[in-house]
């Protein structure tokens, strides 16, 4: 091969590196030539899986890259002793302010700007890119006041964002402290109250007179359902004797009484009341075994309307009429001279 070939193999290599060369300044002269501005944060945390290029991504949309890792102890602190230094994480990266300023002319994003972000919550933490084991920052407003700053006694070199813990350290944070709680749980103390408790409960239960209860209950089932019936039979004698011929052929200011007499039989409701103490012998049938203080205090009432329908099944029995109309008027003059002459 000639001189003149190699010459011209050579430009034409040179030429094929230069187009490289352009092409990748064209694909990259955004991120060149943008306008950008350097922010540094601290992390007490490993952040595995993160590296240098790394995205900064806000919501989803990059906004810049990771340039540096570190640690603050090498970058700051030179006249601390090291055994007294923070043991932080530097990471440094470069943002695109266009990407997350609000027009175009706030391009050249100011580091007060910033503050003031910072203020209201801005905050970076470490979130994983899928299953890859690869990690980049993510910028997300938070809580200020449950994620502080990290304390730092320099000045950082670049505007400062501080971090918030990832949701994985979260997660194991979380973790540990119920670890700790468990441990501190005296689960023996525990078991031997609730041991203490069984054998009280068990006790309770086998003093509790749970057959004479039931044999109260059954006596009680027994006198209640004969007062019902008994109730019953008032009630439609009542009935008869309301609306009897005789009844019906009083005079004018009788039947008003009778009228009256009716709406209050009508008013009483025993029918209802008999209603209501049979669906008391219902329940208390089926609710024998449920509690001692409330089945005693059930029988109490039931005992009590026991006695009052006894009483008036009595009143009924001796006096039907007084109970009805109650005492006879006086007897007139006329009347016991009249008695008297016939005798």
């Amino acid at each position: 091969m000639s001189a003149r070939q190699h010459f011209r193999l050579g430009l034409f290599i040179l030429g094929g590196l230069a187009s490289l060369v352009i092409i990748l300044l064209i694909a990259t002269a955004g991120n060149f030539f943008r306008p950008s501005m350097m922010i540094e944060t601290y992390m007490d945390s490993s952040v595995q899986g993160l590296e240098v290029g790394a995205p900064v991504k806000f919501r989803g949309v990059q906004i810049g890259e990771v340039t540096r890792l570190g640690f603050t102890s090498v970058e700051y602190e030179q006249d601390v002793p090291p055994a007294e230094r923070k043991r932080y994480v530097l990471v440094r990266a470069r943002l695109w302010p266009d990407r997350f300023a609000t027009t175009p002319q706030e391009a050249l994003f100011e580091d007060d700007v910033l503050e003031q972000l910072v203020e209201a919550g801005l905050r970076v933490r470490m979130a994983a890119q899928g299953i890859t084991g690869m990690n980049y920052l993510e910028a997300d407003f938070a809580d200020p006041a449950e994620h502080p700053p990290l304390d730092h006694p320099w000045d950082p070199e670049y505007a400062y964002l501080p971090s918030a813990p990832s949701i994985t350290m979260q997660f194991i944070e979380y973790a540990e402290k119920l670890l700790e709680r468990i441990d501190d749980i005296d689960i023996e103390g525990v078991v031997g109250n609730l041991n203490s408790l069984l054998v009280n409960l068990d006790d309770t239960v086998s003093s509790i007179d749970v057959g004479g209860i039931a044999g109260r209950a059954d006596d009680l089932i027994g006198e209640l359902e004969t007062t019902a019936t008994s109730a019953e039979r008032i009630m439609e004698s009542v009935e008869n004797l309301l609306d009897h011929p005789d009844t019906q052929a009083l005079p004018g200011e009788t039947r008003e009484t009778m009228r009256q007499l009716r709406r209050t039989a009508e008013q009483a409701e025993i029918g209802e009341l008999v209603a209501r103490i049979e669906g008391m012998v219902e329940r208390l049938d089926r609710g024998v075994e449920v509690n001692e203080a409330k089945l005693a205090e059930t029988l109490e009432e039931l005992q009590s309307t026991t006695r009052s329908l006894r009483s008036l099944s009595e009143d009924v029995r001796r006096n039907p009429a007084g109970t009805l109309f109650g005492a006879p008027p006086p007897r007139s003059i006329m009347d016991r001279d009249n008695r008297g002459e016939e005798r």
